[in-house]
């Protein structure tokens, strides 16, 4: 990973900007440019981080680590200060700093700004959280290859707890199985909480979907579907397939089938510099509506959101929605998720990593789409 290239590229974003300063608490853009794994919260960064990047247009960036991270001190090529105490935070802050206006990572905005205003009180804050953004969204080569890994991963979790996909389990169960199954073949941890979802068919229609008790044991009739990721050196997968356990009516095979030639047909058709990312749900969903299933697409993607970006966060922007306006660039990351759901009947949904290569698009994930009805 060349964090020297990112931090140059990030003095060069804010100098166009018109920001002098950044400082990111700890996340997603704080590991993006340190290459530093501080623990943050999967799906969300701190409210109140205690490790900062502080990086401007004009000086050598500078990371402040607390105690509990010190031993990460030297594992990156920005120089490093170790706080004895948090009272140092804001002379050091004052010390590096530079410039009247200041930019800083939105989800910890409260905290950092009363930072910045004890040090440098005539300050401007302003939300960068859109130049990380920005700048994460086209994975070099070292980043795909990790993400390739993490893709190849979920596939093989999955593989391993199919066979366990019996009547009688719970939907805890499964999910911590699946947890298990990651980590014993490599992941570092998983990428936000599994989800094994059930939904019996004939249950009374609602308009929640998952209303199966979460300890009650699987019954034959069930629609199970999977939503999980795992960590992979610091990059996540976001990985989903459903199944039935036990024969399924006709419909309810139609409809997953329909799925998956839906989500296969959109990849095929994805082209670098041409595909608009506004346009993607709409394209799934014509082959849906051909294939007589686009009302129960849209019955759970009310608003077209279809996935995301994916890299060091599991959620990156931007997201993949009918409102994007975002044209399709080679080594562009994302998760496309279409979901189909019938009331009281079932709930299926296929998700795969999807990479945007030179002259098209690369599935990363690779499971089974055939496999859907499971033995009792």
């Amino acid at each position: 990973m060349n964090y020297s290239k990112r931090l140059e590229s990030l003095q060069t974003a804010m100098r166009e900007e018109g920001i002098h300063s950044v400082v990111y608490g700890t996340g997603a853009s704080f590991q993006y440019f340190t290459g530093l794994l501080v623990p943050w919260r999967r799906m969300e960064e701190p409210e109140h981080p205690s490790c900062f990047l502080i990086a401007t247009t004009e000086n050598e960036p500078v990371v402040i680590l607390d105690r509990e991270s010190a031993h990460q001190a030297g594992s990156s090529p920005v120089e490093t200060i170790v706080l004895e105490s948090a009272d140092q935070i804001a002379d050091i802050l004052r010390k590096h700093l530079s410039g009247s206006t200041i930019g800083t990572n939105d989800r910890a905005r409260e905290h950092i700004l009363s930072l910045i205003q004890t040090a440098v009180p005539e300050a401007q804050c302003l939300n960068a959280d859109g130049l990380g953004d920005m700048l994460r969204v086209i994975k070099d080569p070292s980043e795909i290859a990790i993400l390739r890994q993490a893709a190849a991963l979920a596939g093989d979790a999955l593989a391993k707890v199919v066979p366990f996909i019996k009547p009688g389990i719970s939907q805890p169960e499964l999910q911590e199985m699946v947890a298990s199954a990651g980590k014993s073949l490599g992941a570092d941890d998983v990428s936000f909480s599994p989800a094994a979802l059930f939904v019996k068919s004939g249950t009374p229609a609602s308009e929640d979907p998952f209303v199966y008790p979460a300890k009650e044991g699987l019954a034959p009739g069930t629609s199970v579907a999977f939503d999980y990721g795992f960590m992979v050196d610091g990059y996540c997968s976001d990985f989903g397939r459903s199944f039935y356990c036990g024969p399924a009516p006709r419909d309810f095979v139609e409809a997953y089938r329909a799925l998956q030639i839906a989500q296969t047909d959109l990849v095929s058709r994805l082209k670098p510099g041409k595909t608009n990312m506004g346009e993607m749900f709409g394209m799934l969903e014509s082959v849906m509506d051909r294939l007589g299933y686009g009302d129960r697409l849209r019955a759970r993607l009310s608003d077209g959101t279809l996935g995301h970006q994916i890299g060091v966060d599991v959620h990156e922007n931007p997201w993949i929605r009918p409102t994007a306006d975002t044209i399709l660039k080679p080594g562009m990351v994302m998760a496309i998720e279409p979901k189909v759901w019938l009331p009281g009947e079932y709930y299926l949904r296929v998700e795969d990593i999807v990479l945007i290569t030179e002259d098209g698009a690369e599935f990363l994930t690779s499971f089974d789409r055939e496999l859907f009805e499971l033995p009792l």
